[in-house]
């Protein structure tokens, strides 16, 4: 088997990511392997070294899935000849299976190598004749990966670990859009299979933009203000401002607020849901619904873990005097945040720029409009522009208000509820302002009634014995 490369516009629109899932050289490399891969050989050398080179093991499960679903779907790989025939019966059924399987072990070390991976290789090679449930799987699985990631961010302690579980919220409505896609393509509806690629691929582009943003500020600060622990800061945003601003801005998207990259995203994510719906399978409806009710819960926790990070670290009085003394980053690094917010916000102002990648490979029409979004002519759109304009007339009318001259004196600001602060605590008393606990105590108390995965274990391994030993008891009577 040799290594064989190919380039089009769906490894294009992806290689447009790569700087914002790593700048090291080696890791470029290898996800420019995996990307221009033209056959399954390529492709599992592409997962090894990116794998290697995250410090993942096994670092072969992703290959192996991959190769193996491959040489099922067509002769030993060839991307070619598996679009010219592609898999039906048993064997398309086992190679979703290890597609998911190898896509699922590719995300514990790059989330947009495993969507890259979901896409290539059910979309592009296992063409539009598969069969409804097909979608169903990365349904679930994308609803899933949402609350699950969105509650990890709300828990969090470390600013960090916070902001990139958040992030990871837009890679379930990715998922999810995946899903929509494929059961749109099992009954011939082309155009909803279209906004959903569409939605996944806004969801993708905003992950990938808003992780990199978030991370490189949560450095940031880490080298600004000595921690990333949340309980050690606040107040960051007046030693820090260039860093705040730019963090803000991340947080503003993967919070789904409007106009944000990430509300786009799901707004489309949303239309295809609905659209979908309409299908008339119960199954696939009750299946809906179920995915409906999870994404709204996560979105909430998506914007509590976004708000908590936003009023805890940047907002308030400083909790540690390293906090309080905190510096600005080097210019350079100050360029950096500057430039993925500024792309961000022109993204949401502007989403139909961030679905240019999408016109070569994505099925059917786009559903993009002149300054917004829309799936249809009969259908509501999303003005993104028009939304930009009435939330920055809102900034300056509540600017001019707050910041209007008043007459009368002035007063020591109200601290819930204690006496003012003596004057050798220069930051005032923590206990008098809202902690990194005080937004999730409620969340944090139902998680602690939750059985806990050892004790789910354990209880699923005596439910086993149990079991065993009645079908022994009954065979020996």
């Amino acid at each position: 088997m040799a290594i064989k490369l190919a380039l089009d516009p769906l490894t294009a629109s992806f290689l447009l990511l790569a700087p914002c899932v790593t700048l090291a050289p080696p890791a470029l490399a290898a996800i420019a392997v995996i990307l221009s891969a033209a056959n399954g050989f390529t492709l599992a050398i592409g997962l090894l070294l990116l794998s290697g080179l995250a410090s993942w093991r096994p670092s072969s499960l992703a290959a192996i899935c991959c190769v193996v679903a491959l040489a099922l779907a067509g002769s030993v790989g060839d991307f070619a000849v598996i679009r010219a025939v592609p898999p039906d019966g048993w064997r398309a059924a086992a190679v979703l299976l290890l597609t998911l399987a190898g896509a699922a072990a590719t995300a514990t070390f790059s989330p947009v190598m495993a969507t890259y991976v979901l896409i290539r290789l059910l979309f592009d090679l296992c063409g539009t004749g598969q069969p409804l449930w097909w979608g169903v799987p990365l349904l679930l699985a994308g609803a899933g990966i949402s609350l699950v990631v969105s509650l990890r961010g709300a828990l969090a302690d470390l600013l960090d670990v916070a902001v990139s579980q958040v992030s990871l919220h837009q890679i379930g409505l990715a998922v999810m859009s995946l899903g929509v896609a494929l059961c749109a393509r099992g009954v011939d509806l082309p155009s909803v299979a279209s906004h959903a690629v569409d939605a996944a691929w806004l969801a993708i582009a905003c992950h990938a933009l808003c992780r990199a943003l978030l991370l490189r500020c949560a450095d940031a600060v880490e080298t600004g203000a000595g921690t990333r622990r949340l309980d050690c800061l606040g107040g960051v945003i007046h030693r820090m401002p260039v860093t705040t601003g730019a963090c803000l801005t991340g947080l503003f998207t993967v919070a789904i607020l409007p106009p944000g990259l990430g509300f786009a995203a799901f707004w489309l994510v949303f239309q295809s849901l609905v659209a979908t719906a309409r299908i008339g399978s119960f199954a696939l409806g009750v299946s809906i619904a179920v995915v409906v009710l999870v994404t709204g819960i996560s979105v909430g926790l998506a914007a509590l873990a976004a708000m908590r990070v936003a009023s805890v670290v940047f907002l308030g009085r400083p909790r540690t005097p390293r906090a309080a003394a905190a510096d600005e980053v080097a210019r350079p690094v100050q360029l950096i945040l500057v430039g993925l917010a500024a792309l961000l916000g022109l993204f949401g102002v502007l989403p139909v720029l961030a679905l240019l990648p999408t016109f070569h490979w994505a099925e059917g029409a786009t559903a993009v409009a002149a300054l917004g979004l829309r799936i249809g002519p009969q259908t509501p759109g999303y003005a993104a522009t028009f939304v930009a304009a009435l939330v920055a007339a809102a900034w300056v009318a509540l600017a001019k208000v707050i910041h209007r001259p008043r007459s009368g004196r002035r007063e020591p600001d109200w601290s819930g509820g204690f006496s003012p602060p003596p004057a050798w605590m220069p930051f005032g008393d923590p206990t008098t302002q809202c902690g990194p606990t005080s937004f999730v105590a409620p969340i944090q108390d139902l998680v602690t009634r939750l059985p806990s995965a050892d004790a789910v274990r354990q209880r699923l391994a005596s439910w086993w014995d149990r079991m065993v030993r009645a079908i022994a008891a009954r065979v020996a009577t």
